[in-house]
């Protein structure tokens, strides 16, 4: 889990993409710029684009891993700018990971986007 978390901290995209399995499932609320469910790991790699080009991320703080199985729940808070309005937010979030041979199957987030989208109003 870690090393998805960092990679994402330093940018390394393909190093997570390489993490997720073909046909996996992905999905972010649909209350959030980038949100939508992303089918295969060619989706992966886009859900990353749509985030980038409406978010800088300026921080990623994790709080807590829960390891029930092949599946680690995380809990923690996502920073970032809001590149049309410049505006900063800090939103907490809950993800759900299920593995399988290595390999991500399942993700799922839930935002509280309501930061968020205050930080894209002008």
């Amino acid at each position: 889990m870690e090393s998805i978390y960092d990679a994402f901290r330093r940018g390394d995209i393909p190093y997570i993409v390489n993490q997720v399995a073909p046909d996996v499932f992905w999905r972010q609320p649909a209350s959030v710029p980038w949100g939508g469910d992303y089918i295969g790991a060619g989706e992966v790699g886009r859900f990353f684009g749509r985030l980038n080009e409406v978010a800088e991320t300026t921080g990623f703080d994790i709080e807590e891993n829960i390891e029930a199985g092949d599946q680690v729940v995380t809990y923690g808070f996502y920073s970032s700018r809001n590149r049309a309005t410049g505006k900063p937010s800090r939103a907490r979030f809950v993800f759900r990971w299920q593995f399988a041979g290595g390999k991500v199957v399942r993700y799922e987030a839930v935002i509280d986007s309501a930061p968020i989208a205050a930080a894209a109003r002008a």
